[in-house]
């Protein structure tokens, strides 16, 4: 059966903190927790291919079914190989949910009888048939069941009791077709912005047979997250595990950590990469050992200008791709200047490394009990301010024979 399919041990429990293990016993493979997904678009790593997958901590990928149905047609689902192929990430473990965790946007509204998503070829209507077609062919490690997800922040009670309800009818359709395919079930917690449905649905949700929950607060109120957060984990039992949608930057990482929460869907490090940043934020004991200051910045704009002499790696202490051969800053800032195609791979690989690094500190962290003093030395030491796109207001600083790139400020070459 499924539920022989994961095994979830707690190796470590103080509170709501929860350190633990989650094993694949088919892939014999087991995943640390608390941890981090990698986000794929359309089934790859962005700016990432293979070669580059190999050198980082890659375990569990999160894939989005609505990312395969730009066609009425999908070529995916003619694939007889399964997802893992298809995607060429046969070593990596592969969690599918029908929608993307990076987005809430509003879409055609959802009925009875099916989930409406966004494709790159418009609208398409998702059924519980079309659920059990994709998942008979894809075969994941695990997936997420059909969840009515809300998109209007000022929704009405009726509306969210209708949200809960409905998914979890379309839950319990899931799990017959999962059942049959001894697919492991993760089921969304629904309940928007409201404590009381939050707490009925985990209910609700937990009295099913499935392997894992997710919590999604995707949209919300920042002021408001721990309450929603903390309604939810509250009514969910506490030997399987969660995961959480909206919990991307780090201060929501250990938000959701304090709050029991074991994996995170890892669009941190992609978010970033697009703004031209890198990582540099530490947890832990290696924050110790700097001294002490406030409002540091969490992560290096590489389309700073002041980076143009910089030679130095983006952290020395990295051993990702972009720091242990060493790239520079000031070359990485030179190929955003390029617009070279080398320049988000390198920040990519890095902020993905440095993301793991991070979830590795706060298991040590939890395992050390020193898991709330840390977490308020991390809040003193950083700034918490959004971290904004460095290309705005850049202007390209190249000259006029490039290919492909336009002027936007004139220099004088010195020969």
């Amino acid at each position: 059966m499924a539920s022989s399919a994961v095994n979830f041990k707690l190796q470590a429990e103080s509170n709501l903190l929860r350190r633990g293990a989650l094993q694949f016993v088919k892939k014999n493979k087991t995943i640390q927790t608390p941890g981090c997904m990698t986000y794929t678009l359309r089934g790859s790593v962005p700016h990432l291919i293979k070669d580059n997958l190999s050198l980082l901590p890659i375990e569990i990928v999160q894939i989005s079914l609505e990312q395969f149905l730009e066609q009425r047609d999908p070529s995916s689902l003619k694939y007889p190989h399964g997802i893992h192929k298809y995607v060429n990430l046969e070593e990596a473990l592969i969690y599918c949910d029908v929608r993307d965790p990076l987005r809430l946007s509003p879409i055609s509204f959802n009925t009875d009888k099916y989930l409406s998503v966004e494709t790159h070829g418009g609208v398409r209507q998702v059924t519980p048939d079309n659920w059990a077609e994709a998942m008979s062919v894809y075969r994941p490690d695990v997936v997420a069941s059909m969840a009515d997800t809300i998109t209007d922040m000022e929704a009405k009670t009726k509306r969210i009791k209708k949200s809960v309800d409905r998914s979890l009818r379309w839950l319990d359709e899931n799990l017959k077709k999962s059942k049959e395919l001894e697919i492991p079930v993760f089921a969304p917690v629904m309940g928007h912005t409201d404590v009381e449905e939050r707490a009925r649905s985990a209910k609700e949700t937990a009295e099913r047979d499935v392997q894992g929950f997710i919590v999604n607060v995707l949209g919300l109120d920042k002021n408001q997250l721990n309450k929603h957060v903390k309604a939810s984990t509250d009514n969910l039992p506490t030997d399987k595990p969660r995961i959480a949608y909206g919990l991307a930057s780090p201060e929501s990482i250990l938000l959701g950590v304090a709050n029991g929460i074991d994996l995170f869907d890892g669009t941190y490090a992609y978010k970033v990469t697009e703004k031209g940043r890198a990582i540099s934020f530490k947890f832990g004991e290696e924050l110790k050992d700097i001294a002490g200051s406030t409002e540091q910045p969490k992560t290096i704009n590489l389309w700073d200008s002041q980076l143009a002499h910089t030679f130095e790696p983006l952290d020395t202490t990295c051993g990702c791709e972009a720091c242990s051969r060493p790239h520079t800053k000031a070359y990485i800032h030179h190929l955003l200047n390029a617009h070279e195609m080398l320049a988000p791979l390198l920040l990519m690989s890095h902020n993905v490394y440095q993301l793991e690094k991070f979830m590795a500190s706060i298991r040590k962290s939890i395992q050390d009990q020193r898991f709330e003093q840390d977490m308020d030395a991390f809040m003193k030491y950083y700034s918490h301010k959004k971290e904004v796109n460095g290309m705005e207001d850049h202007e390209d600083e190249v000259d006029d024979q490039s290919l492909g790139v336009h002027l936007k400020k004139k220099r004088t070459l010195l020969l």
